[in-house]
C-alpha cells in the first residue's frame, strides 16, 4: 500500500521510472502457532495456509509461527515465546499486512484478553500504516460448539482496538464434513486442511488490501 503510493508520487512528480519496472510486491507477516506453522500432519513450508495465501495474492511472506505458543504461553520449540515477546519482529519487518492467528494453546480468558490487547496494541503502534487481521483460535471439534471462552476473549481484544476479527469457532471451521481436513492427531490440519484454510483467509486479506 505505502510502496504503491510512493511509486504513484514518483510518477506524478515526473520521475524517470523504466517502463519495465515491476511494482514492489506487498508483504504479509503471519504471527501464530502450529496451526499457522504446520505440523507432522501437514501444512509445512509451501503447503501451509500462510504460504498459499501469500502466493495466491502475489505477496511476499514472513512467517513466525511456533507450536505450543499463544498470547499467554510459550512453547517447547526454539523461539517459542508468547506473542507479546515476538511483536517486535513483526514491527521490524514493516509488512503491509499482519495476520495474528490463535491460539488454542491459551488458557484463562481474562489473562488471554489482557495479553491480546497488549500484543495487538503494540502492533498497531509500531505499524500504524499496516493492515492487521486477527484470527481467533482454530479448534477441530467435529460438531459446532457455538462459542469458546478463549475465542470470545481474543474477539473482545480485537474489538477494543477496532481490528477486524475472524472467528473460526463461530464460522464452524473444521466442523461437519470439513473435519476430514484434520489429521490423525485430531488437532492439526492436513495439507488439504491448509488449502481449505487458505480459501477462507485469502478473501479477508484481499479485502483489507482494497479498503
Amino acid at each position: 500500500m505505502v510502496l504503491a503510493s510512493l511509486l504513484y508520487a514518483l510518477v506524478a512528480a515526473g520521475a524517470n521510472i523504466p517502463a519495465n519496472a515491476a511494482a514492489p510486491r506487498l508483504s504479509l507477516f503471519v504471527l501464530g502457532d502450529s496451526i499457522a506453522g504446520g505440523s507432522a500432519q501437514g501444512g509445512n513450508g509451501p503447503h501451509g495456509w500462510p504460504s498459499l495465501v501469500a502466493r495466491q495474492l502475489g505477496m511476499t511472506l514472513r512467517l513466525d509461527a511456533r507450536g505450543g505458543t499463544g498470547y499467554t504461553t510459550g512453547g517447547p520449540q526454539k523461539g517459542g515465546r508468547p506473542y507479546a515477546q515476538r511483536v517486535n519482529q513483526a514491527i521490524a519487518a514493516k509488512p503491509d499486512v499482519v495476520v495474528v492467528e490463535g491460539s488454542r494453546n491459551d488458557a484463562g480468558p481474562t489473562k488471554t484478553r489482557a495479553a491480546a490487547v497488549d500484543s495487538l496494541r503494540r502492533l498497531r503502534a509500531g505499524l500504524p500504516r499496516a493492515r492487521i487481521l486477527v484470527i481467533g483460535p482454530i479448534y477441530s471439534h467435529p460438531r459446532p460448539i457455538g462459542s469458546h471462552p478463549i475465542d470470545e476473549a481474543v474477539s473482545a481484544a480485537a474489538k477494543k482496538l477496532s481490528m477486524p476479527y475472524l472467528s473460526a469457532v463461530r464460522r464452524g471451521w473444521f466442523t461437519g464434513s470439513a473435519h476430514q481436513f484434520i489429521g490423525s492427531d485430531g488437532v492439526h490440519p492436513t495439507n488439504a486442511g491448509h488449502a481449505y484454510l487458505a480459501q477462507r483467509i485469502r478473501p479477508e486479506v484481499s479485502r483489507l488490501l482494497h479498503k
